[in-house]
Parts: C-alpha cells; sequence; structure tokens
C-alpha cells in the first residue's frame, strides 16, 4: 500500500492508527454526476484517495454531522463520563427550542448524553455538552477548530454544537477523510451502530440495515443545508468513506448513499 501525505500526517499526530484494507491507490477518479443522484455535493474514497468527488470541494453546510466533531471533542478532552449533567434552560435557548427528549432539570450522565447527540441527534444534549467543556462554548468551539487543524481539514467551521448554526461547514472530501478516521475508533463504531437510545430510533436508517458494514455515520438536515449522510463503511476489508450533502429529501438521501455503496463496491471489485 502507498502511504499518502494525508495518512503519513494523520499517522504521526496520532489521530488515525495503522490498519489494514485501505483503498488501493486511484488516480483522482471521476467528476461526473451519477444517473440519479439528487445531492449537490458528493464523494467517495479513503483519506486523499478518491474514487468519486462532485463539487467536493466547496464548504457547505453539514447540519448534524457536525455532532460527530463535538463527541470526538468531549472524548478527546478526557472528561469524566460519568459525571452527571443537569439540562438548563439556557440549553433550550442555545439548541434553538427544538423537539428534545431531555426535560429541563433531568440529569444525565456524560456518557449518556453523547448516545443522544449521535444516535438521536438531540440538539438539546450537544448544547449541554458544549455548556458543561471546561471554558464552555468559546473552549468547545475552540477545541472543535483545533481538532480540524491538527487534521488539515481547513474547509470546517462551526457556529455551535449541533449543527443549526449555517456557520457549521465542511467540504465532502474532508467530511470523508473524518469518518474515515472515527472508523478506526471503536467508540464510535459502536455509537454508529447502536439503533435506540432511550426509546427513540438511531436516525440513520442504515444504522438498522445488517447488510451494511457500517463503522460510523450520521445524518443531517436543516432547510440551508438540506438533507445530508456521511458515513464510513467496510468493503471487503476496505475502508471507504461515502459523503451525501443537499440531497433533495430524505428519500432521496437514502437512495443517494444506496447509490453510492453500489459505485464503491463496483469500482473496488474491478480493482
Amino acid at each position: 500500500m502507498t502511504v499518502i501525505p494525508r495518512r503519513r500526517r494523520l499517522l504521526s499526530a496520532g489521530l488515525l492508527v495503522p490498519v489494514a484494507g485501505l483503498l488501493p491507490s486511484f488516480s483522482d477518479a471521476a467528476t461526473e454526476r451519477l444517473p440519479g443522484l439528487s445531492a449537490r455535493h458528493a464523494y467517495v474514497g479513503n483519506l486523499d484517495q478518491t474514487l468519486l468527488a462532485i463539487d467536493a470541494d466547496r464548504p457547505v453546510q453539514i447540519a448534524s454531522i457536525s455532532k460527530l466533531i463535538s463527541a470526538w471533542v468531549v472524548l478527546s478532552a478526557e472528561l469524566s463520563l460519568n459525571e452527571t449533567i443537569r439540562i438548563e434552560q439556557v440549553d433550550v435557548v442555545s439548541s434553538e427550542h427544538t423537539r428534545s427528549s431531555l426535560p429541563v432539570g433531568s440529569r444525565w450522565r456524560r456518557e449518556q448524553l453523547l448516545e443522544w447527540l449521535v444516535v438521536a441527534s438531540d440538539n438539546r444534549a450537544a448544547a449541554a455538552l458544549a455548556r458543561t467543556f471546561p471554558g464552555g462554548w468559546e473552549a468547545f468551539r475552540y477545541a472543535m477548530r483545533a481538532l480540524m487543524t491538527q487534521m488539515q481539514l481547513f474547509s470546517f467551521d462551526f457556529g455551535d454544537a449541533a449543527g443549526l448554526s449555517p456557520v457549521n461547514q465542511a467540504s465532502a472530501r474532508d467530511l470523508g477523510v473524518l469518518l474515515v478516521t472515527l472508523a478506526q475508533i471503536p467508540y464510535f463504531q459502536s455509537l454508529s451502530r447502536k439503533t435506540m437510545v432511550g426509546g427513540k430510533l438511531n436516525v440513520n436508517r442504515f444504522a438498522h440495515d445488517r447488510s451494511v458494514s457500517l463503522l460510523a455515520g450520521k445524518t443531517g438536515f436543516t432547510s440551508l443545508a438540506g438533507f445530508c449522510l456521511a458515513e464510513a463503511e467496510e468493503f471487503g476489508g476496505r475502508v471507504v468513506a461515502m459523503v451525501v450533502l443537499n440531497a433533495s429529501d430524505r428519500e432521496a438521501r437514502a437512495r443517494d448513499m444506496k447509490r453510492l455503496r453500489s459505485f464503491a463496491r463496483e469500482r473496488l471489485d474491478n480493482v
């Protein structure tokens, strides 16, 4: 396997562990729009190795995919996962009064809030995790930006921990790199495949599909971002990231991901 520059940087920074099963080396691949794809931005690949890129370098809104970075910030800070956090009224305001399963005054362990964050995409959980981070939201945002800068993923920016802010942006290609990295962390593998938390189903339908070898993933939606989905999956021992941004609706987002999955499988079968 040829070691590419970005992979070397991630390894040296301690953000990536050596694993077998990465993609073989491809030339910068097809940029044509796949038939039937509704997403305005799409990416299929592994680190700097690209199978497909459709307007994949433009920073655009990523909505709740941001929650993956929020979870990583909490884990990277090595805060106690058993610490109890009380939901406050300020968390309701910070999450723009969006629907939540976490009532004001309820208490949750930090580990439970991470589950609500990633599995159920609860915006109030994101607000509470950022508020109780040492130094509060400003320190949390600094940590989010620092993680992405360390990975040299410069398209990212953040306006909140949940992804409601239009400031939360990234390119499809950089999201692919992020997902490949998170796919190598057992915690994210487990959390992304968890089918339910507190009676609420995982918002990613592919977490419920046992024919999909999901390693990491997150959905997202706002009116500006459209319907988004970023995943890393395993194909015959190979890790592949697939990103759909600004699909037209929820069903189109799922169809787009299935199309990217079929495309990846076909390309890899021909290697």
